[in-house]
């Protein structure tokens, strides 16, 4: 077993393409060709041709990269520098409206490719004409590499006509609570829900200050989805549950490390919110009793009769798209078609430093081969798989919420409260 890093010190426009010269277009072309293989050999052969088609040159050799974490990296970046000859110049985002925002403020002429969580693409940048479609002859055929649930048409990729590729999905992670199994049963918690960290653990719990994602989760502990217009009196719950997370929290922090940290030590219980994307780094150690949990009783609106039990938690799914950038360059959509590459989706999920996330791409053999024991433990990913999927059917997709700013002035009030 590894010697846990966590033990024993303080962490601290859709019309750019226009006017385009005859041999760059040729460069972005390709279409998609008849290849021998399916799911990851044409993901390899796909890359092969791209690669071959891009020696040519004649196009800017800068890549310009607005992405979370992951991306930005160097064990994901570096094969495609020297494969490319490309200079990627990554910045790493810090929330999804702030990169919104950025490409809304003069962005677009500077950022080639952007990641987000999926709405974004579908709802704002798309129709605002911030991204470009990708060639869906082209990118259609990875979906064969996916696993259950994201097979293609995914809606999250296409814009609202279900016609327009809007980017790659790769990652992916159900939220709900972090938890330290020795101190508290999961099984508490996926039976009790959200107040029994709440409430059942007041002053044992932490908090992970992730603003968007706190606000959720709270949404969802007082029983309706944030992703839709609100009533008078959902806000009134809403702010009285939000007052009562942090009052009753024993500490607030953003530092997800430091507060796996205060879950092993037994200094905390657990996290409010928490995913396997927060837990992954300690799993990884070795500290498996550190686990993401969902409860099993959903919302009242998410119940169906073909679920009854209906969802609790919210699965998060970024999608990578083309900028809309005055002056592209073909190696934006060369990045997209490199991640998808068995090695390099492997990097993107295991190699990034700091986290581990599961990659939809799992579902081709030649991908899933390459994840370790070790690696499929810190993400949950269970036999053939099934404790990551039984996660993910508990949740609800990431949206937009449109009553965030009101809720967000509440947040702020509730954790000045501490003080």
């Amino acid at each position: 077993m590894k010697m846990s890093q966590f033990r024993g010190y303080n962490a601290n426009r859709r019309e750019v393409m226009r006017g385009l010269t005859a041999g760059f277009a040729a460069a972005l072309a390709g279409g998609s060709p008849s290849f021998a293989g399916t799911g990851a050999s044409y993901a390899d052969e796909l890359w092969a041709k791209t690669k071959e088609s891009l020696s040519s040159g004649g196009f800017r050799m800068d890549l310009n990269l607005h992405s979370w974490e992951g991306y930005t990296e160097e064990p994901v970046l570096a094969p495609f520098q020297q494969d490319t000859g490309a200079t990627v110049n990554p910045q790493m985002l810090i929330s999804d409206p702030a990169a919104v925002n950025n490409l809304r403020g003069g962005g677009t002429a500077t950022w080639d490719i952007i990641n987000l969580n999926n709405a974004w693409q579908r709802k704002m940048l798309y129709p605002e004409g911030l991204i470009l479609p990708l060639d869906t002859a082209k990118f259609k055929p990875l979906y064969d590499m996916n696993v259950a649930g994201f097979e293609w048409p995914y809606h999250w990729a296409l814009d609202e006509t279900g016609e327009k590729l809007l980017g790659m999905i790769q990652r992916y992670g159900p939220s709900g609570m972090a938890v330290n199994a020795d101190a508290m049963d999961p099984a508490t918690l996926e039976t009790g829900g959200y107040m029994e960290m709440i409430e059942g653990a007041a002053g044992q719990y932490g908090i992970l200050d992730y603003e968007n994602w706190v606000i959720m989760h709270t949404c969802m502990a007082c029983g309706f989805s944030p992703f839709r217009k609100h009533t008078e009196a959902e806000m009134e719950t809403y702010k009285e549950m939000i007052f009562k997370v942090f009052n009753n929290a024993k500490k607030v922090s953003d530092d997800q490390a430091a507060l796996a940290r205060d879950m092993i030590t037994g200094e905390i219980v657990g996290t409010f919110p928490g995913s396997v994307y927060t837990v992954s780094a300690p799993r990884y150690e070795g500290e498996t009793q550190i686990q993401c949990v969902v409860p099993e009783d959903g919302i009242e609106e998410t119940k169906t009769a073909d679920n009854p039990k209906g969802q609790a938690g919210i699965i998060w799914i970024e999608v990578t798209s083309l900028v809309a950038n005055p002056e592209p360059t073909p190696l934006a959509e060369a990045f997209l078609i490199y991640c998808h590459t068995p090695e390099a989706a492997y990097r993107v999920a295991a190699k990034a430093p700091g986290t581990l996330n599961p990659v939809v791409q799992m579902g081709d053999p030649t991908v899933l081969e390459k994840f370790g024991s070790d690696e499929l433990e810190a993400i949950q990913w269970g036999d053939g798989g099934a404790w990551l999927e039984k996660d993910v059917t508990r949740c609800i997709d990431f949206d937009i919420n449109p009553d965030y700013d009101a809720m967000h002035d509440l947040y702020t009030e509730a954790k000045r409260s501490r003080a």
